[in-house]
């Protein structure tokens, strides 16, 4: 059988099978190849996908940043803008009712002058109580003007002047050019001259000048020019404030201020001003380095810029010192008895009974709970024929009308300043009823 056996023909089916097999194994080769050619494109196709993705989060979170910059930017610019504007958009309300809130005044300049963004009454740090000025602060500049129409309108019953807020022009000024030199600017001293100090003003010292001008800012001197021979006022003054921005509140809202009959002559003082010279001068000036060369003697009743308490009765108290002819010089609160009178307590020009009839139970009511304070009181009279806004109090001793007394002189009250001083039983017997 053997014999029968090609042996050729097995070798060569062998040979066969081997090429066979050297083929498998090549085309597995070649497809391993294939097969690790694309795991590596697809492993550099994800690569670069990743890639390209992190680079899209990368230009993302830049594009963010820098909108958020440019938003914080434009906001920036929106509220400096929207500062020094703020004057603009801002009145001054003078003489308000001492019981009128931030809602009574809003709601009467939303009704008749546009839409307010802010209400600021102004009140007693002590005790709370309006001072009887506030601020409106507008959206539109536009509604500045009808509100500025409104003056002499009544709030709560009471007449108010709605006037320009200068104060706030200034401020918001400072506030935009120190934003764009990215620092605030340094306070330094400004002496104002004081001007028409003469006839009824003439006798005033220095003490009542600080009293007049001290509610704008802290005062580091007064210099009065007396007379030697007489020692009346020569007729002119300078006071020095510490702070420059609030000695200009301070002329903006006392010039052509009308008191005792006479109106004040309120500017910087300048170097060519000469001492002992009256109108002429001052001595020379240096303050801070600044060159300040304005005229107070051209700043006169028909100065264009708005007094923040111009014409208004803050100043009640002093015109009615000044105004007394009863007394030589500045008396003081009179001789301490058991009943004392207190000036200034309502304005008779605003009174209005068609209003607010119950104007004077209001005024007794808060004058009496305030008085009980201090003591016993047997009465309080308002005294409606009164010019100087009196009311009268009567305690049960002396030593409470006393403590009384001290406490409430000078204090604030609707937008006055009270005089409280001592008075007689004659005195009372003849106005209280």
């Amino acid at each position: 059988m053997a014999d029968d056996l090609d042996f050729d023909a097995v070798e060569q089916l062998l040979d066969n099978a081997e090429r066979a097999a050297n083929a498998d194994y090549d085309d597995d080769r070649r497809k391993d190849k294939k097969r690790r050619s694309r795991t590596r494109s697809r492993s550099a196709r994800r690569g670069r996908s990743r890639s390209r993705s992190r680079e899209a989060r990368r230009l993302e979170k830049e594009r963010e940043m820098e909108e958020k910059r440019r938003q914080e930017e434009e906001e920036e610019r929106r509220r400096q803008i929207e500062d020094a504007t703020r004057g603009d958009r801002t009145v001054m309300i003078v003489c308000l009712h001492h019981k009128a809130d931030e809602r009574d005044v809003y709601e009467f300049f939303s009704k008749n002058a546009g839409k307010v963004r802010d209400v600021q009454i102004i009140r007693d740090a002590r005790t709370g109580r309006s001072k009887g000025l506030a601020y409106v602060e507008f959206y539109l500049q536009e509604a500045t003007l009808k509100a500025l129409a409104l003056s002499g309108q009544p709030i709560k019953g009471q007449a108010v002047r709605v006037q320009p807020s200068q104060a706030e022009k200034n401020r918001a000024a400072q506030a935009a050019k120190a934003s764009i030199h990215y620092t605030a600017p340094r306070e330094t001293p400004l002496r104002l001259y004081v001007g028409g100090l003469t006839d009824s003003l003439a006798n005033i010292s220095e003490e009542e000048l600080k009293k007049l001008f001290s509610p704008f800012g802290e005062i580091e001197f007064i210099d009065l020019h007396r007379d030697p021979y007489t020692n009346k006022c020569k007729g002119f003054a300078f006071v020095q404030f510490k702070n420059a921005s609030e000695a200009r509140e301070a002329m903006t809202a006392m010039n052509g201020f009308q008191l005792a009959g006479k109106e004040l002559k309120v500017g910087i003082a300048t170097s060519d001003m000469q001492l002992g010279e009256g109108a002429g001068g001052a001595n020379n000036l240096a303050i801070g380095g600044e060159n300040l060369h304005e005229d107070a003697s051209a700043m006169g009743p028909n100065s264009t810029q708005p007094g923040m308490l111009k014409d208004a009765n803050d100043r009640l108290a002093l015109m009615q010192k000044l105004q007394r002819n009863d007394i030589p010089g500045y008396g003081g609160p009179g001789v301490p008895s058991n009943i004392i009178v207190l000036h200034g307590m309502f304005n008779p020009s605003q009174v209005n009974l068609a209003a607010d009839p119950e104007f004077f139970n209001d005024i007794h009511a808060d004058v009496e709970q305030e008085c009980r304070k201090y003591g016993s009181v047997i009465k309080v009279f308002a005294d409606q024929g009164s010019s100087k806004g009196d009311v009268w109090v009567k305690f049960a001793d002396a030593t409470s009308a006393a403590n009384c007394q001290r406490a409430l002189d000078r204090r604030w009250f609707a937008g006055q300043q009270i005089i409280a001083e001592f008075s007689t039983e004659a005195a009372w017997a003849g106005v209280v009823r």
